[in-house]
């Protein structure tokens, strides 16, 4: 869900810049799959191929669409491991969608308190459009109507700051 999520938000942010003329590069990072890379980075400073290019996708995006599950009332403990991870002022000035993924609304305000937040501190431009999104939100595979229709908003807020040739990178 949550990288369908987040790959979903950057289509449509995409697709936004395609159609006013812009080229676009948009790189998805599922971040599981690189997992012990980043811890093993955060413990001694190990680095592998797989984590210094998502780092190196990061330094170079010129929008992020950062996506997370909700685990314990908060975002990932792997996404704060990998901003931290990240070298300082890498996000500065960064234009951010967030969104985060959960069991029940009762977390919806995980963007706002946690993920907003922490972005802000490292200097991400983040967005007024924020998705949380449940389980029944989905038709299989397909956003409900009404998740489309946010997911393009939110596609369209990021269109407008990013630069024309873009490169959007997604985060989960």
């Amino acid at each position: 869900g949550t990288a369908r999520l987040a790959q979903a938000i950057g289509e449509a942010a995409a697709t936004t810049l395609r159609a006013g003329g812009g080229t676009v590069a948009l790189e998805h990072l599922e971040l599981r799959r690189f997992a012990g890379d980043v811890v093993a980075s955060l413990v001694d400073g190990a680095t592998s191929a797989e984590l210094d290019a998502a780092v190196t996708a990061v330094l170079h995006a010129d929008a992020l669409v950062v996506a997370t599950p909700t685990v314990n009332a908060s975002f990932s403990g792997l996404l704060k491991s990998f901003l931290d991870v990240l070298p300082p002022n890498a996000l500065r000035s960064v234009p951010t969608i967030i969104a985060a993924t959960g069991g029940t609304t009762r977390h919806t305000l995980v963007l706002d308190q946690a993920v907003r937040p922490m972005l802000g501190y490292q200097r991400a431009i983040v967005l007024p459009s924020c998705l949380f999104v449940t389980a029944d939100e989905w038709d299989g595979e397909r956003p409900s109507p009404d998740l489309a229709a946010r997911i393009a908003a939110a596609g369209d807020e990021l269109a407008r700051f990013t630069p024309a040739a873009s490169e959007l990178v997604e985060e989960t």
